[in-house]
């Protein structure tokens, strides 16, 4: 099992399935929340947990504020698409790289054109 990841079927009080809620506290940075959660605190780590919380946190990873609650994926999470997003620059965010796109695709196969997403779906990033 991956750091982070849970018993398929098993979960943590005060969260669901694919994730675990964490209170922000002052001094808090998305890399250090990543390497608790994670054990790793790169950009590919830090990035699960902001795109998991883009609409909490907003465009600007690094603004995350004391006292928010942000989700912590386990495995995959649910995300909200935002305007200009592919599916080749979330597999770039979520696994370092772009040629990945089909395992987000594979993921959601009512996504009928992986060339077009559309903003406000809700799409599952294994």
């Amino acid at each position: 099992m991956e750091p982070g990841e849970v018993p398929e079927g098993q979960q943590l009080a005060g969260g669901s399935q694919w994730f675990q809620w964490y209170h922000v506290e002052e001094g808090d940075t998305l890399s250090d929340i990543a390497e608790w959660w994670f054990g790793n605190p790169s950009e590919r780590w830090w990035r699960r947990i902001w795109l998991a919380n883009r609409r909490t946190i907003g465009e600007d990873p690094d603004r995350i504020r004391p006292s928010q609650w942000l989700k912590l994926p386990y495995r995959g999470f649910s995300y909200h698409v935002e305007r200009g997003d592919t599916l080749s620059q979330l597999a770039e965010w979520v696994y370092g790289n772009a040629n990945r796109w089909r395992q987000i695709h594979d993921a959601n196969p009512w996504i009928q054109d992986p060339d077009h997403i559309e903003r406000s779906w809700w799409i599952w990033i294994p």
